[in-house]
């Protein structure tokens, strides 16, 4: 197994088939969550405990290192937009509502042109306090297939989210346009080293595929509260680096079908709520 190896700045870096400390990744909802009824939510009152949750976390050790990690791999360049799905309730739920602080945390350090959000089960309410916060909330349900710039540096966010979600993103942007993204979700390395390879294959194989590709940096779970942050990871490819694929490497099949995951809220699952 190689030695894992540490950038100029002393961050960890390691391939997403290297060791790395064993993490549970946490779901914070499944679909059985999703309801018609439509919670309403103090806005105003939401509001200002996000405000509250962003000063824990602008000033915090964790975010200082994220920070860091970015600004690394950026190089001078600038980020054009930043991309947020599976926020979960950020209008009730303590950890949604930290995740929030921490993209609008990007937001102010980075300043995109641009954030956009989507949750399928979003509030109205929920809705009203993210277009507030400065956030453009994406209406449709696309389960992921956003497609991001050509030329452009795109974060793209993904709060302990299924990895359905982010294999679907990874398919939608199927070419060497990947190497202008910065994924932060869940560790790739922890996704490998705790299921089957032939089951990853089959399941993600975009993840999988990709994933020899990828340098990873291991986040410190250095924030006060310890279930919100955990198995985050930033991921990002060098430039040039899929330069190097034979050109089958991009072929792709129609988007992907996932049968009885009900970790992951589709389309067809809300129109079936919804009849």
């Amino acid at each position: 197994m190689s030695k894992q190896e540490k950038d100029s700045d002393g961050f960890q870096i390691v391939s997403s088939k290297r060791s790395a400390k064993n993490k549970q990744t946490k779901v914070p909802y499944k679909a059985s969550h999703f309801i018609k009824e439509e919670n309403e939510i103090n806005v105003e009152k939401s509001y200002q405990r996000v405000l509250s949750a962003v000063k824990d976390l602008e000033g915090s050790q964790f975010y200082n290192d994220v920070l860091k990690a970015v600004s690394t791999f950026l190089n001078e360049r600038n980020i054009s937009e930043i991309v947020c799905f599976g926020l979960g309730h950020v209008g009730e739920c303590n950890i949604s509502r930290y995740q929030l602080a921490f993209l609008l945390c990007l937001k102010d350090s980075f300043k995109p042109l641009k954030v956009l959000v989507h949750d399928p089960i979003f509030y109205i309410g929920e809705c009203e306090l993210l277009k507030r916060l400065g956030l453009i909330v994406i209406e449709e349900n696309n389960e992921g297939s956003y497609v991001i710039s050509n030329t452009n540096i795109t974060v793209v966010y993904l709060p302990h989210c299924p990895k359905q979600l982010t294999n679907n993103f990874l398919w939608s942007n199927w070419d060497i346009r990947l190497e202008n993204c910065i994924l932060l979700c869940n560790s790739f390395t922890s996704l490998l080293e705790n299921h089957p390879s032939r089951m990853l294959s089959e399941m993600v194989p975009y993840i999988y595929k990709l994933s020899k590709y990828l340098d990873e940096v291991i986040l410190d779970n250095s924030f006060q509260y310890k279930d919100i942050f955990n198995d985050t990871s930033i991921h990002y490819i060098k430039k040039g680096e899929l330069s190097k694929v034979d050109s089958n490497f991009w072929n792709k099949p129609e988007k992907p079908k996932y049968d009885d995951m009900e970790e992951f809220i589709t389309t067809e699952m809300i129109e079936k709520l919804n009849i």
